[in-house]
């Protein structure tokens, strides 16, 4: 009988020390971060059509809930649990950090299918006007287009298409993908000799040869066949940057 009880007492002592490990192992593989800036806690990552609750102030410590992607994390910031940009924070312990080189990036082509994702819900929702980025109200010309849907992925870009692709990496036209930056001339821009001066328009490469972008005033966010004559004619190189 003595037996019996010394063998349930170790069963049960070993059972807390299992547990009481598991519950330190949670703890120590909690991220702790700090804000380096005031990023919005908003209610889902990738897109500011979701529900924003506000600022987290400079110098905020959070405790890390989730790392949704190597964009956004989900945390808890008072009483509201939502997301923030990566963009803003700092990670207090260096294996918790995106830089370790043992973490393992976003497939490029999830971040690409956000991207058309978004572009193509926004379709009846932008309105086209040269030189504006409103994203309250959703007006945008071409560039300020597509540098809103590369934000809402944690990308920053330059506003203005030569600038864009002079931030970016210049590919051949065989070597399109998803998500790749496709520049047009226009009619105006169309003698110009020079490569970058060419340039004055652009869209995001969608895959069959074709282009999502915000066109103009009485078209709006539409998609366009690069096989097109006039797509053909206006062509003039293609970048990435989504690596």
């Amino acid at each position: 009988m003595k037996k019996f009880w010394l063998s349930a007492l170790v069963a049960v002592l070993m059972f807390i020390g299992l547990s009481q490990a598991s519950v330190t192992y949670a703890a120590a593989s909690t991220s702790t971060i700090i804000t380096t800036g005031s990023p919005y806690l908003k209610s889902a990552p990738y897109t500011q059509q979701g529900k924003t609750y506000g600022v987290v102030p400079k110098g905020t410590k959070l405790d890390v809930l989730e790392k949704t992607n190597q964009y956004y994390v989900k945390v808890k910031y008072k009483s509201q649990t939502g997301y923030i940009s990566t963009k803003y924070i700092q990670y207090q312990d260096k294996e918790a950090s995106p830089s370790n080189p043992n973490a393992k990036p976003e497939n490029w082509e999830k971040v690409a299918d956000r991207i058309i994702a978004n572009a193509k819900k926004l379709q009846s929702k932008v309105k086209y006007q040269y030189g504006k980025y409103d994203e309250k109200n959703f007006i945008f010309d071409c560039s300020s287009f597509t540098a809103y849907l590369y934000k809402q992925e944690g990308i920053n870009m330059k506003w203005g298409a030569r600038a864009q692709f002079q931030g970016a990496t210049e590919i051949s036209k065989s070597q399109l993908r998803k998500g790749d930056l496709v520049f047009i001339s226009t009619n105006k821009t169309a003698g110009y000799k020079d490569k970058v001066q060419k340039i004055g328009h652009v869209g995001i490469y969608i895959g069959d040869n074709k282009i999502i972008h915000n066109l103009s005033p009485e078209k709006d966010v539409t998609i366009s066949d690069l096989n097109s004559t006039w797509y053909k004619n206006h062509y003039v190189t293609a970048a990435r940057i989504i690596k």
